[in-house]
């Protein structure tokens, strides 16, 4: 089970499709399967299924042709699977954008702050009154087109990337200085226009009549649909900001850098407007969800890198302002696990293979999880730095929003310095052990939430934790093992065949949940620990170092959430308990 399909859950259970209830489908239960089934390998294969369920749902082609936005897909993966090892810094794209994808419905399901920012902002019918009234599926639409298509244009930028390397090797020799290689068009309107299937002024008369501000663009080009988006929801000046983006591709070929968003927005722009005019749709579903997308995915990094400068010189992006954009940019950044190096540099360099991640109406902690190494020490406090330059995030988290790193390598390590320095003898380690104690901390950390959500999180990340406290989530996590086993039952992973344990009998609660405590304060003494009316981590002082029955409830209660959460715990490492069965 992955650490965030209890946020899926919420997400697909309360989400209605259109086509579901009133044309007889089950796209729901296509993409929401799909979703299962990458979680669990995050492969390609099972990324293309994400897509293709997505795509092939919200399909707009005419009848007969293929689905050329899964195509376009293809050619993405293509290029940096077999042109990408070419150059030093390239990482994937194909399969990130799926898990930017899953992680925004997440935070969309978990947070009632972004919820009311996309409502307020999309779904005002005297504006746009086509929007779905299906729940959450205007968010669901809007968002599917911006996560997965926010890098169809990196090709692009592959092929800059390629040149400008190439280059540099031929100039290799003696003293022949740095070459700067650029991209140009001959005629950028070319790429910049979207094909006229019906009479231009006709298709879109009715938005032009509720913004008369766009008398001066041209509604078939990109470029001049995204300039008013800008200008509409940021309050940019529109001639400005017009002509920064008219400028661009001559501003990335001055300063040597090329920016896929802006290529991957014109894209989207281009093929849906041809798209929705060929099957005379709407041309309010181009000029608003379409339009809000692309525009999401242009800002994903223009934001950064022109808005937030002279002369628009904007500060941290609000969800209010963009809601789509602000999920795209936190999403974007956020995704770093599981991203595979194609670039020279990029094999080489650590990558965290796997994430834990607490989200609420008013926290989001995100520990990265890897392997072996642990992330250069810098990484999280930069990242957060970023984040916070970039974004409002006190409107979405304003009781706090932190993130961690973790190495399972270096956890199996400490367990060993430990085991010296405090006479402590823990048990062989079990397979994804390190990864079962950071999930304990952080089911602790969401029971924590739920009994007192006014009280912040001593311990947000498993990485804040001192090391003896880490230690001892790596003790609870494998003394499971050895109170199941009292009770019958056995760990194998999951889908082993067998009489599998869903929910620890009540009746069993209460006497392993004494276990547990006296577990608990034979390692406390064992680590230097003493009783003490006030809590005081430093100086290893408990008041709760006293026999079970002399706790209050509440405390109690923790040791019981400990027993009752073994079946969900081993689910988020793809484990379970099953019934032993011995021969006689």
């Amino acid at each position: 089970m992955h650490p965030y399909s209890d946020y899926l859950d919420r997400f697909f259970d309360e989400l209605e499709i259109y086509d579901d209830l009133y044309r007889g489908h089950h796209y729901k239960a296509f993409i929401r399967s799909a979703i299962d089934e990458f979680l669990k390998s995050e492969s390609k294969a099972d990324a293309f299924a994400v897509y293709d369920a997505f795509f092939s749902s919200y399909r707009i082609t005419l009848e007969g042709e293929r689905n050329r936005f899964i195509d376009l897909l293809d050619v993405l993966r293509n290029y940096e699977e077999n042109a990408a090892v070419l150059i030093d810094k390239q990482r994937d794209h194909y399969i990130h954008a799926v898990n930017a994808f899953i992680l925004g419905l997440c935070i969309y399901s978990r947070n009632r702050h972004f919820r009311e920012a996309f409502n307020t902002a999309n779904l005002d019918k005297t504006l746009y009154p086509n929007s779905y009234d299906t729940r959450h599926e205007e968010f669901f639409y809007r968002w599917g087109i911006a996560a997965l298509f926010h890098d169809v244009g990196y090709p692009i930028e592959i092929i800059g990337k390629q040149l400008q390397k190439f280059l540099g090797f031929l100039c290799d020799v003696g003293d022949c200085g740095k070459i700067k290689a650029l991209i140009e068009f001959e005629n950028f309107d070319v790429v910049n226009m979207i094909p006229e299937i019906q009479p231009r002024q006709e298709f879109a008369a009715s938005f032009a009549q509720k913004h008369p501000a766009v008398a001066a663009l041209n509604l078939f080009k990109p470029v001049d649909l995204l300039a008013y988006a800008l200008y509409d929801t940021l309050g940019v000046d529109l001639n400005a900001v017009h002509k920064a983006l008219t400028g661009f591709v001559d501003t990335m070929a001055k300063y040597g850098f090329i920016d896929h968003g802006f290529y991957s927005a014109i894209i989207i722009l281009k093929w849906y407007g041809y798209l929705i005019q060929s099957c005379n749709y709407k041309p309010a579903y181009f000029y608003y969800p379409v339009l809000d997308s692309a525009s999401a995915i242009l800002l994903h990094n223009y934001y950064k890198n022109v808005i937030m400068k002279p002369p628009f010189s904007k500060g941290p992006l609000s969800p209010r302002a963009h809601p789509i954009a602000y999920l795209l940019i936190l999403c974007d950044e956020l995704q770093e696990w599981d991203r595979e190096g194609y670039g020279i540099l990029d094999r080489s360099r650590v990558q965290a293979s796997d994430i834990s991640v607490l989200i609420t109406d008013k926290t989001m902690d995100i520990t990265y999880i890897t392997a072996q190494k642990k992330l250069p020490e810098e990484f999280p406090g930069k990242k957060e730095a970023l984040l916070n330059k970039l974004l409002d995030i006190d409107a979405l988290f304003p009781d706090g929003f932190s993130i961690g790193s973790e190495s399972t390598g270096e956890l199996a390590l400490l367990a060993g310095e430990l085991k010296s320095r405090a006479g402590l003898v823990p048990r062989p380690l079990m397979e994804n052990m390190e990864k079962l104690a950071i999930e304990i901390h952080k089911l602790y950390n969401e029971k924590s939430l739920e009994r007192e959500p006014g009280v912040p999180l001593e311990y947000p990340n498993f990485s804040d934790l001192p090391d003896s406290l880490k230690y001892s989530n790596l003790r609870q996590a494998k003394g499971l093992a050895e109170k199941l086993d009292m009770i019958g039952y056995e760990i194998l992973p999951e889908g082993t065949k067998g009489e599998k344990l869903q929910q620890i009998p009540e009746e069993w609660v209460e006497n392993l949940a004494v276990l547990e405590h006296d577990r608990w304060m034979e390692e406390r003494r064992a680590g230097g620990w003493t009783y003490g009316v006030e809590k005081n981590t430093a100086q290893k002082v408990s008041p709760y170092l006293v026999p079970y029955a002399q706790l209050s409830e509440d405390i109690k209660e923790k040791d019981r959430d400990v027993i009752r959460n073994i079946p969900a715990l081993l689910e988020r490492i793809g484990m379970a308990a099953y019934r032993v069965t011995r021969e006689q």
